[in-house]
């Protein structure tokens, strides 16, 4: 009955807790949001479903022909939507009525779509897309780079001009990913292609840090614990707000880096939580050790908080480790799943934690591989066969704060946000 009810209340409150409330985001765009997609889809995938409509999504005409169909009979949570570079590009002018028209040099054809019709194309659009009550997000087109066949270098200028007037009337989140992407020879940097309007899989996983905060702000309530340019609302464990984070820890091209063998300390958020969500990105070192932890208190420094384990699980330093004290368990507690779906070192791995009332969930890679009880006969036993055994109150409920800990392992954090549940 405890448990039934918890899950009403995770389906009202969390939104998405359970597998059936997750919600559904859709990406309509060309072959850039395909390059991103495959990284937004694995970065999200602990707690929403991402899908691209199918194929390559073109003009404004091409929507047009086709946006029911993409649209389906699914409820959609959030559309991040694009059309542009398909309309300002040359095409020949007998497959100009085709869902794909063929991209040709700019003095053999004609412009697919004018700018004077891509706005009221892209404005039916818009409206066709708000009667689904999902919330929309406009993502802007990004530059076209001098040299680039069949387009105007500068042509995206006007395009997004127009869109960003539909936008504005309809009151419609605008992603600016042009400006993200800026000047030439940053566009070159972050991973453009010269004379080619694509990007490389690095350049496509700089778009995607762009299209995720842009889904998680249309979705409400996350907040970045780490925005990739400092450690600010962070400070050491059991030191006042204030006093400088160890030299272990670097911000590093949008990363958060533990370096090896440099003390960096354990470091805790200035705030505390009581119910939310967490979820972070990770990435180890071989041999590696590393941890997460929670409703972490300043009383108890010999045990602060209750440990997500981050571990090379595969290495033959940890080969007669417990289940119960590799990657995705409640350290030295309870085990996690044993399939879980842990990628190997040196590649990216997602986890998220869910605390609601007296309910916990470990994640990992979009599969939850461990559940508790605080306090439950399972937890107390697990604390009692433990190195935690004298302390008695551990694996209780309790408002704390977040720690990422220093075991002295190189290892590495994109992102984590946060959503506080209980408010």
């Amino acid at each position: 009955m405890k448990k039934a009810m918890w899950l009403a209340l995770a389906g009202m409150v969390c939104g998405w807790a359970g597998g059936a409330e997750r919600p559904n985001v859709l990406i309509i765009g060309d072959s850039i949001s395909h390059g991103y997609t495959p990284h937004v889809r694995a970065a999200l995938s602990n707690r929403m479903d991402v899908v691209h409509a199918p194929g390559n999504n073109a003009a404004t005409v091409t929507g047009l022909r086709n946006l029911d169909t993409w649209l389906g009979d699914k409820k959609w949570d959030v559309i991040h939507f694009n059309w542009g570079l398909h309309d300002m590009k040359y095409v020949a002018p007998a497959t100009a009525e085709a869902d794909m028209a063929e991209l040709v040099a700019v003095d053999k054809g004609v412009k697919w779509v004018p700018v004077e019709q891509y706005e009221p194309n892209l404005l039916k659009l818009v409206r066709r897309l708000k009667a689904t009550g999902a919330k929309l997000v406009w993502c802007a087109t990004t530059p076209v780079p001098e040299g680039a066949g069949g387009r105007i270098p500068g042509d995206e200028i006007a395009y997004n001009a127009a869109a960003l007037r539909v936008m504005q009337a309809e009151g419609v989140t605008v992603n600016d990913l042009c400006a993200f992407v800026g000047t030439p020879e940053r566009r070159l940097a972050m991973g453009g292609k010269p004379k080619d309007v694509h990007y490389t899989d690095a350049g496509s996983k700089a778009l995607a840090g762009e299209v995720i905060r842009a889904i998680e702000a249309a979705l409400g309530g996350w907040t970045e614990l780490f925005d990739g340019k400092s450690l600010a609302g962070w400070r050491p464990y059991g030191k006042p707000v204030g006093t400088p984070v160890g030299e272990g820890w670097k911000v590093e091209d949008g990363l958060l880096h533990k370096l090896p063998g440099v003390k960096g300390g354990d470091i805790i958020t200035e705030r505390q939580y009581t119910d939310f969500e967490i979820e972070w990105e990770w990435r180890l070192a071989k041999g590696a050790n590393n941890g997460i932890k929670y409703c972490v208190t300043e009383k108890r420094p010999g045990a602060p908080g209750y440990e997500y384990q981050m571990l090379d699980d595969l290495s033959e330093r940890y080969e007669k480790l417990p289940a119960k004290a590799l990657t995705a368990s409640f350290y030295e507690v309870l085990a996690p799943a044993a399939d879980k779906p842990l990628n190997p070192v040196g590649e990216w791995n997602v986890s998220r934690v869910v605390v609601l009332g007296d309910h916990a969930e470990h994640w990992l890679n979009g599969k939850k591989v461990l559940e508790y009880t605080f306090g439950s006969d399972a937890v107390k036993a697990g604390v009692a066969a433990s190195k935690f055994a004298k302390f008695p109150d551990f694996g209780s409920k309790l408002t704390g704060h977040i720690m990422l800990t220093d075991h002295n392992d190189e290892t590495w954090f994109r992102r984590i946000v946060i959503r506080e549940t209980g408010r």
